[in-house]
């Protein structure tokens, strides 16, 4: 099968590079993107266009800081469409966050519409680090899940 529509219990055993499709729908893909396996992020052939690339989880602390900090920046990197419960945000700061949920280690998807995970380029043992978004708040939490975890990803250029 492919990447995309893994069997739940094909998911753990995934090669690096994997993505998936929230639920394997093709609204999902239009709206949220592709969920990415941290392998992704962390393969030679770059996940990234040319000049760009994952940022760091200090890159990731750096912009929630010039945001405002950890309780303001989610409010501000949120779309202000797609969040359920009427949680959209300002997207002042152009990031426009979608809450696509994330795949699991064990292969199922959970809280698109609620919450939304990006991954960092930065691993911790079998781990990396993450930072999410949620429904409930204007926080932006940092976290670190499993590498089998889908993520999204968001890219950013090398400065010149």
């Amino acid at each position: 099968s492919s990447p995309s529509i893994l069997v739940y219990s094909e998911w753990q055993n995934t090669p690096p590079g994997t993505v998936a499709v929230y639920i394997w729908r093709a609204s999902s893909l239009e709206t949220y993107g592709r969920l990415y396996i941290y392998h992704a992020v962390d393969d030679s052939r770059g996940l990234c266009p040319s000049r760009w690339r994952v940022p760091t989880d200090g890159e990731w602390t750096v912009m929630n800081d010039y945001l405002g900090g950890k309780s303001e920046a989610g409010g501000k990197m949120k779309t202000t469409y797609g969040w359920s419960q009427d949680s959209n945000g300002t997207n002042s700061s152009g990031f426009s966050g979608l809450p696509g949920g994330f795949r699991n280690y064990f292969g199922y998807f959970n809280y698109a519409g609620f919450n939304g995970y990006w991954w960092s380029s930065s691993p911790s043992g079998s781990y990396a680090w993450d930072r999410g978004l949620a429904n409930s708040n204007e926080d932006v939490y940092r976290g670190y899940f499993s590498q089998r975890y889908g993520f999204s990803v968001r890219c950013v250029r090398d400065a010149e």
